[in-house]
């Protein structure tokens, strides 16, 4: 049977990420990033210059190789406008294989004065060839407002006036890169936040961001890729947060050439990149990557420290294999040339939590994540990976039946919102399931009335492998002729899924303004479900948020038999034109409204229920003789 879904279902929990204290005006407009190591600008850079970059291969530990320029590559109508093409050599890159993915943004210095960051590679060739983003171009980025959601008080920035960024200790013996792989960089007592601004580019040359591909860890495969093409992204499954450690370092610090982790969802399952800082300002910002991370512009992205396991040599690209740590600030910037952010800013998200049981092996566990605050990503990431947690904690996919309730909280629906439904499915439940959460959700988190952050979304979810369905077998009516107010006596005939009948008796009334034909309806929920025709039609409207809840709860569920009086209705005024009382009221008020008169009955069941009958009993005039009509409680 076809079954309709005009909405679709969900339920979401309090959010709490780990807010601190909300600073009263937020962050201030943007000001000129100034490097606390001097610069070399691009147009002093030649051919055959010799420097120094600073990254991580292993553990938290910043190494330095050396790097020669190449030349200057313009960029056609693109941004950066401009690329500088280098040479990387030493131990470092010999034990790596190249620029591996990861070393985005690795500063480089020219005689101690910073030129740009590693940015791009080329895969499948020479991995000691690559593009740095010249420095001028990433602080561009700071350029663009910020518009971070409720950000916490910050802390100190600075400690006694100590820098975080001191200056580069560069030898650069023309034959000796054994001495430059010594260098690093140093911090000194200095908090950095990271954000993020990144836009796409598009350059003519070839190369691809060093950025290290999504990491996705804790759920299947398949909902990996699946993250990797809603953000247009390589992925490949990897570890994630490291539970035994603190999640949130209030006073975490930065240094150039220190690992980064950009995380879009962190608990349970994580999803995020790893990248390299460039740059810290004396106020706590940063910059990093020399690209964009998803170029979303201006972003509230948890910026995270990493440490890094290896290096791996690879011919398409060498990686880097890291875990994330400590969150420590938050990306607000995205963009073309580089992400940036600051330290000691920590952004509001969205909890999720999931509730599983498998009901064949009498086995529950509990997931928690966050997810970041965005409308049009946060809610969509959260309800995937929904689906790829279940995968996980089931152990397959594939058929069966689910038991899944939906709660959602957050700001004006303090109580909460709750949605419950039965799901069945011959190949893949848990996706098909989900759908329906991952509609609302995305309902609720796009609504135009009010804003409804912070937000949590908590699921349970039951699932078995058997088919726990009921099925419509039978409809009797007991009489042909009836008149307006007369009770008609049904019987409903239902079969579990291999099991014996049973039968269900109620009564359904004759409306006073029915006449001629009238058809008399059982069906699962769902088939041929009401709909918002008073929407569609455009009669009415949903103006506030707690009529949108109504209208949401007002959906009927896979787990409901329906049985209902259908009959041509008389208008209240002979003029086509003029719409019946019905037409326009919302879904709400027809359900509550046929279940008070009588031609509506519901009950629920613990299965799927499949299946519609129908039959057609006459309604004629009473001749002017009153019917008693009993009270009957919808």
């Amino acid at each position: 049977m076809e079954r309709k879904y005009s909405w679709h279902i969900l339920y979401v929990p309090i959010l709490t990420f780990l807010i601190v204290f909300y600073a009263t005006a937020g962050i201030a407009a943007s000001a000129p990033f100034p490097p606390k190591t001097p610069i070399l600008p691009l147009q002093e850079l030649r051919p055959g210059m010799k420097g120094t970059a600073l990254t991580v291969v292993r553990g938290e530990e910043v190494v330095s190789f050396p790097v020669e320029i190449v030349s200057i590559v313009p960029q056609m109508e693109s941004r950066p406008r401009h690329l500088i093409m280098v040479r990387v050599s030493g131990n470092v890159i010999e034990k790596t294989g190249g620029i591996a993915a990861g070393m985005s943004g690795s500063p480089v210095y020219i005689n101690g004065k910073l030129i740009g960051a590693i940015g791009y590679g080329f895969n499948f060739s020479e991995h000691n060839i690559g593009y740095v983003t010249p420095i001028k171009d990433m602080e561009s980025i700071w350029a663009w407002p910020e518009d971070p959601p409720s950000f916490p008080q910050p802390l100190s920035l600075k400690e006694d006036g100590k820098d975080a960024e001191k200056g580069v200790e560069e030898e650069e013996a023309e034959n000796n890169e054994e001495t430059a792989e010594e260098n690093s960089v140093e911090n000194e007592n200095t908090e950095e936040t990271t954000e993020g601004n990144a836009e796409n580019t598009n350059l003519s040359s070839g190369s691809e961001k060093r950025a290290l591909p999504l990491q996705v860890g804790g759920v299947s495969q398949r909902i990996a890729n699946r993250v990797g093409e809603r953000l247009g992204e390589k992925v490949f499954l990897a570890g994630g947060l490291n539970g035994n450690e603190q999640l949130v370092d209030y006073k975490g610090t930065f240094a150039p050439g220190e690992a980064i982790g950009v995380l879009l969802a962190w608990g349970d399952v994580t999803i995020g990149s790893i990248g390299t800082i460039t740059s810290v300002d004396k106020d706590g910002r940063f910059l990093a990557f020399g690209h964009p991370f998803l170029g979303k512009g201006a972003v509230a992205f948890p910026a995270v420290k990493v440490k890094v396991h290896n290096v791996v040599p690879s011919l398409e690209s060498p990686f880097k294999v890291g875990s994330f740590s400590h969150i420590v600030g938050t990306v607000t910037q995205d963009r073309a040339e580089a992400i940036g952010g600051r330290l000691g800013y920590f952004a509001p998200s969205i909890e999720a939590s999931l509730r599983f049981k498998d009901i064949d092996r009498n086995e529950r566990d509990m997931k928690r994540f966050h997810v970041v605050q965005d409308p049009f990503l946060g809610m969509d990431l959260a309800s995937t990976l929904f689906t790829g947690l279940i995968d996980r904690l089931w152990g397959r996919v594939g058929e069966g039946t689910a038991r899944i309730s939906l709660q959602v909280e957050g700001k004006e629906i303090y109580k909460g919102w709750t949605r419950s439904n039965m799901y069945f499915s011959e190949t893949d439940v848990a996706d098909e399931a989900l759908q329906e959460v991952r509609d609302l959700m995305k309902n609720i988190a796009m609504n135009p009335f009010m804003e409804i952050s912070p937000m949590g979304i908590h699921l349970s979810v039951e699932i078995t492998r058997q088919p726990k369905l009921i099925f419509i077998e039978g409809l009797k009516i007991d009489g042909e002729i009836f008149v307006p107010g007369q009770k008609v006596p049904v019987e409903v005939t239902i079969r579990p899924y291999r099991g014996k009948q049973s039968k269900k008796k109620l009564e359904l009334t004759v409306p006073q303004d029915a006449s001629g034909p009238v058809e008399i309806v059982v069906r699962g929920g769902n088939i041929m479900a009401l709909e918002e025709d008073a929407i569609v039609q455009g009669w009415k409207t949903i103006d506030n948020f707690d009529q949108m809840l109504k209208e949401m709860s007002s959906l009927e569920t896979n787990n409901e038999v329906i049985v209902e009086l259908n009959y041509a209705k008389i208008p209240d005024s002979p003029e086509d034109m003029i719409p019946t009382k019905e037409d326009t009221e919302l879904l709400s008020q027809v359900k509550e409204r046929r279940l008070n008169e009588g031609t509506m009955r519901i009950f629920k069941t613990d299965s799927v229920v499949e299946g519609l009958l129908r039959k057609i009993i006459q309604v004629q005039p009473s001749d002017g003789q009153e019917v008693a009509v009993e009270k009957e409680e919808g």
